[in-house]
């Protein structure tokens, strides 16, 4: 009786870290798609000069904060998924980070360019915390190629959203800072997308 319900548990657990998994992939490739549709539909938007953020507070602004609440929703999914996949505290420590960075990621569809000064801390909440939680987590686990990409992805989107701008600002040519905050969604999205497959393939062991 004891190993069944055993079994059982496990055959849930497989189960919730499938759905994580799923909410991995979805939660970040339909905003970036929605984020992407935006800047299609907005006439005034242009790379040289804009911040994605500023379509938060335009015709676009449900798109775009419709993109942010659903991303940061089902990544929090994920990130729970996480927590139960790694059993290490150090990871724990990291995965809560990106717990915090996914309701950030949220609040900046509730708290919009016009908020200032708000919308500023819960963006760069999300920016620098979710890169800082993959190079907790690659450091905690021994999984080789997971320590690698989680500490690669993590340094490459401090670095892009930290000084990439920096350079933009002084090189000859113009660039908007949607430039930078794209790049680091997408070294995100690679990142969560990985581990969201590792998470899947565990259903089918």
């Amino acid at each position: 009786m004891f190993v069944m319900s055993a079994g059982s548990e496990e055959n849930e657990k497989m189960k919730f870290l499938c759905v994580a998994g799923l909410c991995g992939i979805i939660g970040s490739v339909l905003p970036i798609t929605m984020v992407l549709a935006g800047t299609f539909l907005s006439s005034w938007f242009s790379w040289d000069a804009n911040a994605l953020s500023e379509l938060g507070a335009s015709a676009e602004s449900v798109l775009f904060n419709s993109a942010m609440l659903i991303g940061g929703f089902l990544n929090f999914l994920f990130d729970i998924g996480l927590y139960h996949y790694f059993e290490r505290k150090q990871a724990r420590s990291g995965i809560a980070l990106l717990m915090l960075s996914s309701v950030f990621l949220a609040l900046s569809g509730v708290f919009t360019v016009d908020s200032l000064l708000i919308h500023v801390l819960v963006a760069i909440g999300y920016f620098t915390l979710a890169p800082a939680g993959f190079i907790i987590i690659g450091y905690s686990t021994k999984d080789s190629v997971i320590k690698k990409l989680s500490v690669a992805s993590g340094v490459a989107a401090l670095a892009v959203i930290l000084i990439l701008p920096g350079i933009f600002y002084v090189a000859p040519f113009n660039v908007g800072f949607a430039v930078p905050e794209l790049i680091e969604a997408l070294i995100i999205l690679v990142w969560t997308v990985f581990i969201s497959t590792k998470l899947l393939r565990l259903d089918n062991k």
